[in-house]
């Protein structure tokens, strides 16, 4: 009836055990809601202009500077080169003159505009970042290996620094206010210290779910009388994925050890997730109490512990997961390092040659019981 292909994405679909109603949603968001930025985000990539693996890691470095929101979008525009410069217009067509309205010689462009420029180039002489050979790249790729290869306190001044150029130039065109290279310097090193200061004296958390602080390593329990260790493995090759949990007591010791392999190409938050409820169904299955279940996946953990609805796939499962935990008795979810959760995670991989068992200390494998060991004299 369905093709080999069809017949896989169909088996691959985890299916939800309390949900019975079916509805429409966004395939392309964990959450399932649609938004314009992951539209934008799927049309960019289907036209081969969205970055590879390595682009996106640049991102992720942008939005983990230290910096204020306002110069993280502007980032967010000069990167891909969606400032509106008069090269950018002219592409969207709109009937313009390119020549730079600052220097009347060359195109604005936003190289010419943040580097070439003799007033930008006059700011980048006083700046800690190295502009050397920069003129014969692309602002954007200049600033991407700053990403790559220097200190983050130098990529964090360079950001500010194209944030204050922008905003004088900006007032220089439209307000008529002219501000030098070296107080364009000194606004940004100021502005830069002003608001880390800010951020270390007064940061507030943003998310309001019950979270652990995330700890490095494996800490034996203080008060529940067990711990599970949850982790999710992807078999991409053999189009499978794994879960593999472990049980120890407040001592640490090891009591018994869950391993599974299923078969569908799944994302990393569904194999994650799968973990979580295996390990809940299990704890159900026992009539265990006071547990403390730990996992890597934040993702994981903040979609269960929060009270968001979902329409997805994984919110569904979501949705599994709490009905689990509202019919357990102390039974808690936690995050940590992927450090602290290294023996699930030796589970999880080795699950694809050890599908479907549930072992004890006597026979679980020399690694295993190495890390176990480990855990124990560390914490």
């Amino acid at each position: 009836m369905f093709n080999q292909h069809d017949s896989d994405l169909i088996l691959s679909i985890q299916l939800s055990s309390s949900s019975g109603i079916d509805c429409w949603y966004w395939s392309k968001e964990t959450s399932g809601i649609y938004s314009i930025r992951s539209a934008y985000k799927l049309l960019e990539f289907v036209n081969g202009n969205w970055p590879s693996t390595g682009g996106m890691n640049h991102w992720k470095q942008i939005w983990n500077l230290n910096v204020p929101a306002k110069v993280q979008h502007l980032l967010w525009r000069v990167i891909p080169g969606c400032l509106p410069t008069k090269l950018q217009l002219s592409i969207k067509h709109v009937p313009v003159d390119l020549t730079c309205p600052m220097c009347n010689l060359e195109p604005e462009t936003v190289s010419h505009v943040l580097f070439r420029y003799n007033f930008a180039r006059s700011c980048w002489n006083l700046a800690s970042a190295d502009t050397a050979g920069a003129d014969d790249i692309e602002f954007s790729s200049w600033f991407c290996d700053l990403l790559l290869h220097c200190r983050k306190a130098v990529v964090e001044e360079a950001a500010m620094i194209i944030w204050q150029s922008w905003t004088a130039q900006n007032d220089l065109l439209w307000n008529n206010k002219s501000t030098t290279a070296s107080e364009v310097i000194r606004s940004a090193k100021t502005n830069l210290d002003n608001w880390q200061n800010a951020q270390l004296n007064g940061s507030i958390p943003l998310l309001n779910v019950n979270l652990s602080n995330g700890r490095e390593h494996w800490t034996k329990l203080v008060s529940t009388k067990f711990k599970i260790n949850v982790d999710g493995a992807i078999f991409a090759a053999e189009n499978r994925f794994g879960i593999g949990f472990l049980l120890r007591d407040t001592n640490g010791k090891l009591i018994e050890v869950f391993s599974s392999s299923k078969f569908g190409v799944v994302s990393p938050e569904i194999a994650e997730i799968m973990g979580v409820k295996e390990a809940l169904s299990w704890i159900k299955t026992k009539a265990l109490t006071e547990v403390e279940i730990e996992t890597d996946s934040l993702v994981v953990v903040q979609a269960i512990n929060g009270s968001g609805q979902m329409p997805s796939q994984f919110g569904l499962l979501v949705q599994d997961c709490r009905l689990l935990l509202s019919e357990l008795h102390k039974v808690f979810l936690s995050f940590v390092k992927r450090y602290a959760n290294r023996a699930a995670h030796c589970i999880a991989r080795q699950s694809y040659f050890t599908p479907d068992r549930i072992f004890d200390e006597a026979s679980a494998t020399s690694d295993l019981l190495s890390i176990v060991r480990e855990d124990c004299f560390s914490s």
